[in-house]
C-alpha cells in the first residue's frame, strides 16, 4: 500500500488537456471607471469564449463579455452597461500547467439608460477595445477547467474612455 501510494500520481488540480476547441463561460463582478473621474462603479459581469488550439502553449479565440450596474437615486433609477467583442490570445507558460496571460482587441460598447416615472431616455455609442489578463486552469475530469482569473479592459470611444477590472470565475472546456 505504501509503495502504491507513493508512485501514485496526483489526480486533482492537473491542467486539462488543451488541443483542439475550446468553450467556455464565467461570472463575477468588475470595477469601472471613466476618464477622468476618480469614482468607480462596482456591477456584476461574465464573459463567454470559443476557440481553437494552435497548440498546448496557445490558444486563439473569441470572447464576449459584458458588464452591468443598476443605479437608484432620487425618484429615478438607470443602468450603465459595458459590453465587448475581442480576438483573444491566451498564452500557457507551461503546457502541463493551467497558469495563462490573454491580450486581444476588438469592439465595445457602452450604453446608458435613465428612468423617471413615465420617461426613459437610453443611448449607446460603439467603440475600440483591448483586453488583458491572467488566470489559472484547475482541472478536473481531464477536459474541463475551473478558471479565477482577472482581466483588465479599455475601451476608447467618441465622447471619452473607459476601463473595467473584473475578477471572477470561469467553467471551461478544452
Amino acid at each position: 500500500l505504501t509503495l502504491f501510494v507513493s508512485i501514485s500520481p496526483p489526480v486533482n488540480a492537473q491542467a486539462p488537456a488543451r488541443d483542439g476547441f475550446f468553450i467556455g463561460f464565467g461570472v463575477g463582478a468588475g470595477s469601472l471607471g471613466f476618464e477622468d473621474d476618480s469614482e468607480r462603479e462596482v456591477g456584476g459581469a461574465g464573459y463567454f469564449k470559443i476557440g481553437g488550439a494552435l497548440s498546448d502553449k496557445v490558444l486563439l479565440g473569441a470572447e464576449g463579455g459584458g458588464w452591468s450596474k443598476e443605479m437608484r437615486e432620487g425618484g429615478g433609477s438607470g443602468t450603465v452597461t459595458f459590453s465587448s467583442l475581442n480576438a483573444v490570445f491566451y498564452g500557457y507558460l507551461d503546457p502541463t500547467g493551467g497558469f495563462f496571460i490573454k491580450s486581444g482587441l476588438g469592439v465595445a460598447v457602452l450604453g446608458a439608460e435613465a428612468n423617471f416615472g413615465d420617461w426613459s431616455y437610453s443611448e449607446s455609442e460603439n467603440g475600440v477595445s483591448f483586453t488583458a489578463g491572467a488566470g489559472y486552469d484547475i482541472g478536473f475530469g481531464g477536459r474541463f477547467g475551473l478558471t479565477p482569473h482577472v482581466d483588465y479592459h479599455y475601451a476608447g470611444f467618441e465622447d471619452g474612455r473607459i476601463n473595467l477590472i473584473r475578477i471572477g470565475l470561469g467553467f471551461n472546456w478544452y
